[in-house]
């Protein structure tokens, strides 16, 4: 009988299209990843105060945001900074995705982008493992622009820790192609709009780009725990983090 695995439903939620728990998927432990620990998620400077007490009553105490500083200001500012005792901290990535030179400046495929926040980010995604480690207790939420890219790889950091399959990490991925779809079709009238041609692919969420870092990272690091230890975390501090995957203190 073949084996169905489907990503967790988005909040219900006015301000966000795409904020997930990564709680529910199966892993090579015997166990499934456990609710309330992590939350991805689109942008979240839309959210309504019926939102951010839903958060918060989930457990929300800690947001990382890796959205560069212009993307993370002013009116796109997250509605959650500020919000109550939750810390806010923002761990960019890469540039500003609304600056048409930024833009420019990405590698030539959404499979490349992930494959270079592994290889030459490993300072921000320490910074961002270092802060979840005082939040063991609560929920953290994390996210970008639109929850895809950014988001999305530090989610299938997070699963393949867990000791998720790639072929439900490549499922979370691909769901979200699907939750902003609208956001995304867009985005796309958009930048055609400014004059600025973009490949449509770099806007979805298809398998071959997950797939292509997942592969990267087998090949090049062998394990997700050899990439922690290359990015500066200790041998306790990644047991801690699959612990809180897994639900187990």
């Amino acid at each position: 009988m073949a084996r169905t695995v489907r990503s967790s439903l988005p909040m219900k939620l006015d301000g966000a299209r795409n904020c997930r728990d990564l709680g529910g998927y199966p892993t090579k432990y015997g166990i499934n990843t456990a609710t309330g620990q992590f939350l991805r998620s689109d942008n979240p400077s839309k959210f309504t105060e019926d939102d951010l007490q839903r958060l918060y009553d989930y457990g929300v105490r800690l947001q990382i945001d890796f959205r560069s500083d212009k993307e993370a200001s002013g009116e796109a500012a997250s509605k959650l900074d500020g919000y109550r005792n939750v810390e806010y901290i923002l761990s960019p990535l890469i540039g500003d995705v609304t600056s048409d030179a930024d833009l420019n400046a990405l590698p030539p495929t959404l499979g490349d982008m992930y494959i270079d926040f592994l290889d030459n980010k490993k300072g921000a995604y320490l910074r961002a493992l270092r802060n979840v480690l005082r939040y063991m207790d609560d929920c953290v939420f994390f996210n970008c622009t639109a929850g895809k890219d950014r988001t999305g790889t530090f989610a299938m950091i997070l699963l393949k820790l867990a000791g998720v399959s790639d072929e439900d990490v490549v499922i979370d991925y691909q769901s979200t192609g699907d939750n902003i779809k609208v956001d995304m079709d867009k985005a796309l009238e958009d930048y055609k709009a400014r004059g600025i041609t973009l490949d449509e692919d770099m806007l979805r969420s298809r398998p071959v780009h997950m797939e292509k870092v997942l592969a990267h990272l087998k090949n090049t690091y062998g394990t997700i725990e050899h990439w922690m230890t290359l990015c500066g975390l200790a041998e306790w501090e990644i047991v801690a983090l699959r612990n809180k995957m897994l639900g187990q203190f």
